[in-house]
């Protein structure tokens, strides 16, 4: 398998990012915005390229050469971070979805998340400087991406879903023994026809749990560096 290199992101900008209540009828008081919890770091674009295989591995060069002229693959990788609360008040879940858009393009010109990584794990690990490429472009993390419990009892930490679609997201969630809490790697591959231009829509949503009121939802505020990629 071919390693990806992913120092780059993991030194990319960091961005703040405020959560913003999400207003319920149950919901007694208004929540005030949430700063501090969360941040992104901007995400990287790489193309992968045949002459890129051709200076290392060679497992996946006679994949892009049979694509050539016909699709381009884009890597896009950030790293989110989830801090603790000073009031204890913990994460119960996040998500994170990425929109996939060929602005102008008709429907069979669109991209879609060919890969994503991480799919599926039920433990948190800690983010690796590497990503592994198999010989058709497809992502694996570098750490374990799925544990099931001794008992047979399933308490996923995290699950990608999308690939092969235009709209992947993940999904976190704290577990009796694992918080939400520390950073996180994600990072897909875009399948883009050739030529056509191709831009990322990042949204964010998370849950708080509150001692009195109990689940508070937020949607995040995203700074204007994250809101859309331009993968060209």
């Amino acid at each position: 398998m071919t390693l990806i290199d992913q120092t780059t992101e993991a030194s990319a900008p960091t961005h703040d990012i405020d959560l913003v209540p999400t207003l319920l009828l149950q919901t007694p008081t208004p929540q005030p915005p949430l700063t501090g919890r969360i941040s992104m770091g901007t995400p990287v674009v790489r193309p992968l390229t045949a002459a890129q295989a051709a200076d290392g591995d060679e497992g996946w060069q006679d994949f892009l050469e049979s694509q050539a002229g016909r699709y381009d693959y884009l890597l896009l990788s950030l790293v989110c971070s989830f801090r603790p609360s000073p009031d204890g008040a913990p994460f119960a879940d996040a998500g994170i979805g990425i929109r996939l858009e060929a602005p102008g393009e008709p429907v069979d010109r669109q991209p879609i998340a060919w890969s994503i990584s991480p799919k599926k794990r039920a433990l948190p690990v800690t983010p690796s400087t590497h990503l592994k490429l198999t010989a058709k472009l497809m992502l694996v993390e570098a750490g374990v991406e799925y544990t099931p419990e001794n008992d047979g009892r399933e308490e996923l930490f995290v699950v990608g879903m999308g690939e092969r679609d235009s709209d992947p997201e993940w999904r976190f969630s704290a577990t009796a023994g694992t918080p939400l809490v520390g950073d996180e790697s994600l990072a897909l591959i875009a399948r883009v026809p050739a030529g056509a231009p191709a831009v990322a829509h990042i949204t964010m949503a998370a849950t708080i749990k509150q001692r009195r009121l109990g689940l508070i939802p937020y949607r995040a505020k995203l700074p204007p560096a994250l809101q859309s990629i331009d993968f060209r």
